[in-house]
């Protein structure tokens, strides 16, 4: 073990800054090694020996020779570990579509995921200092994926020119491309938050030594002093006989001692107290560290576990369409790829809100119907749901609840895909699903079944939600699926409980508590405005304080703006009665600019509050002829209340259709 670790070790020109990320590499390349082999293992399995064999094995030995190069080059190492699978991808489809027409169609997808993967790359093995190095990897990258089409056309061996004629073929790289997007930002931004992070715990652990080298400084001072304090005892006592008159020059010494043992005390406590202080920071920001480590890793794995299902359906019904006749069954196999696309950037759309839990607007809470939520899942589940399956819910007792759309949808999904994984093949697979508000109007979620079971006594019911921990080996899973739950789970302030018996089935209980107040969730506010989100009417809210300046109002506007694409509320309510005079120019920014963007964004009605004041009587009247021309509702209201009121009735029209 000990000749391993050497093995992967850096060298000692390696710069201590640099150290643990030329031994990352040099693990990824052994490990990248293996599995480029295997991929070349099952490649001569599926075809035999092709064109691009030898070149697959190549690459597998030069991601071993990195690691000698790491050795003394290390720069160029990390470099070669991060560009190589780009450009060597790209070699090798040139290289195999031209041997080997045959295969072209499998490897048009085969590459980009290759190269699609390199992205995160950059990430694991620089800094943000490597800013050049960072630039370089990432937009290598990009634009061997941008330009990948171009590049094999000018090599005369395109898609199109190997005599395919997919429609849905660019389709295919509009998704990769927005891919690169997620995992470029996704991982940059999690790079940002983890490396202030490390910054931090550094300084504080230089801040605790300090502080220990004074406590070493005082103890060595009263050590020299107790030394003292026994010379000069040893001395009063030898002379105790013959000078009597010292009685008062020993009285006088004692006190002066006990002052000073005193004095010695009190900086020892004063001392101790900042240790503790310290010790409590340094384990603050340890757990924060590992708090974005842990965001950085469930990023990662939800990418892998939520993407499959729905690009395995895409390339399965591209594939599905080049070999049917024009007519009405490739009519319903383009429909079906529409949908698949749809679920794709509805999932993406998911995980950037994940992304950006940290910020005060991802902290609103929405009302979520769970019969919505409960229709998406069942989408997504459509290709493992079975006739003979029976799932029931029952939402009555709780037809909503104020939380994150997208944790609440991961949650469903999570736990319905495990009672169909790990369902019991000698019976007929039952679910149920209830909900509950308890007295404490907290939200109760049960999804039961009959499935396999677990045995949870002892340590292995504590090893349930941890990563990669699973109970049954014979089904194909990661064990992913619970952890992904309970770190959900966490976020949101619940809790999760788990009763389970083998071949009876488990039953699995969240709480989540009632967030507060929902009517009025701020998620900004200046000394001009104050803007807040009404979870019960689905509504932004915009109450103006005083008299507004140019820069102030094109700041609220755009806060509005940007609730209005992360929630999709069809109502505006703003209360403009202290808001004051609004300039020409910045009125027809607002509505040349916010207005056409929030109407893309599903605004249907605006309900204002002192409108028709004389002093906005030309920005009324513009208004009136902007929103006429767009299709929305705009109404005028002397109250907040009757504002509210009128919203309301949207809402009980919609509950009943």
């Amino acid at each position: 073990m000990q000749n391993v670790y050497r093995f992967f070790s850096p060298s000692n020109e390696v710069p201590e800054s640099l150290y643990r990320s030329v031994f990352i590499t040099n693990i990824l390349t052994v490990i990248f090694s293996v599995l480029t082999f295997s991929l070349f293992i099952i490649l001569h399995l599926l075809f035999g020996w092709t064109a691009t064999s030898i070149y697959i094995i190549s690459v597998s030995i030069i991601f071993l020779i990195i690691v000698l190069v790491n050795r003394s080059f290390y720069n160029f190492g990390r470099l070669l570990f991060c560009l190589g699978p780009i450009y060597l991808s790209l070699i090798i489809s040139l290289y195999g579509k031209y041997s080997e027409p045959r295969h072209t169609y499998i490897t048009y997808f085969d590459s980009r995921y290759f190269i699609l993967v390199t992205t995160i790359l950059p990430v694991l093995i620089f800094s943000l200092k490597e800013k050049v190095k960072l630039t370089v990897c990432m937009g290598s990258t990009l634009l061997i994926l941008i330009l990948f089409d171009p590049i094999h056309n000018l090599f005369h061996v395109g898609f199109f020119q190997r005599g395919f004629t997919a429609a849905s073929y660019y389709y295919i790289n509009y998704v990769t491309l927005i891919s690169f997007f997620v995992l470029a930002f996704g991982g940059i931004t999690l790079k940002i938050i983890t490396e202030r992070a490390e910054q931090t715990v550094l300084k504080s652990i230089e801040e605790l030594n300090l502080a220990n080298s004074k406590l070493l400084f005082h103890n060595q001072e009263l050590t020299q002093l107790n030394h003292s304090i026994t010379l000069q005892s040893e001395e009063l006592l030898r002379q105790k006989k013959e000078i009597q008159e010292s009685r008062e020059l020993l009285a006088e010494a004692n006190l002066l001692i006990s002052k000073q043992q005193e004095k010695l005390f009190t900086t020892n406590q004063e001392l101790s107290h900042l240790v503790k202080q310290k010790s409590a920071d340094l384990v603050k920001m340890n757990e924060e560290l590992v708090r974005h480590n842990n965001e950085l890793r469930q990023f990662s794995y939800t990418i892998s576990h939520n993407l499959r299902g729905p690009v395995a359906r895409l390339l399965g019904l591209t594939d599905l369409f080049d070999k049917l006749d024009e007519g009405k069954e490739k009519g319903e196999v383009s429909s079906m790829i529409q949908k698949s696309g749809l679920e794709l950037d509805a999932i993406l759309k998911d995980l950037s809100l994940i992304i950006d839990l940290r910020n005060d607007l991802y902290l609103v809470r929405e009302k979520i119907q769970l019969k919505d939520e409960w229709r998406r899942t069942v989408s997504i589940l459509q290709d493992q749901i079975r006739p003979g399956y029976k799932v029931s819910v029952n939402f009555e007792d709780a037809p909503i609840v104020y939380s994150i759309r997208a944790m609440i949808q991961s949650i469903l999904y999570n736990l319905v895909s495990n009672a169909i994984k790990y369902r019991n093949p000698e019976k007929d697979l039952n679910v149920e699903i209830t909900t509950q508000l308890l007295p404490d109007q907290s939200f109760q979620l049960v999804v039961k079944d009959n499935g396999l079971g677990m045995n949870l006594e002892g340590e292995k019911k504590e090893d349930l939600f941890k990563l990669y921990r699973r109970f049954h080996t014979h089904v194909d899973g990661k064990g992913l699926g619970l952890y992904l739950v309970k770190t959900q789970v966490d976020t949101l302030g619940g809790t999760i409980e788990i009763e389970s018996e083998i071949n009876r089935g488990t039953t699995f209980t969240i709480s989540l508590p009632h967030p507060k107040d929902v009517s009025k969730q701020i998620f900004y506010e200046s000394e001009a405005a104050r803007i807040y989100y009404d979870a019960d009417i689905n509504n932004t809210v915009i109450v103006w304080k005083r008299n507004i300046t140019s820069p102030e109002y094109r700041r609220a506007f755009l806060a509005v703006l940007h609730t209005l694409k992360t929630y999709h509320t069809p109502g505006w309510i703003a209360d403009l009665r202290l808001q004051g005079v609004v300039g020409d120019e910045d009125q027809l920014w607002f509505i040349n600019t916010i207005i056409p963007e929030v109407v893309r964004c599903g605004l249907k009605r605006i309900a204002a509050v002192g409108f028709t004041d004389p002093i906005r009587k030309d920005y009324y009247e513009r208004m009136i002829t902007k929103t006429a021309s767009l299709g929305i509702t705009l109404k005028v209201f002397d109250s907040v209340e009757d504002a509210n009121h009128w919203m309301e009735t949207f809402i009980k029209q919609s509950a009943v259709v």
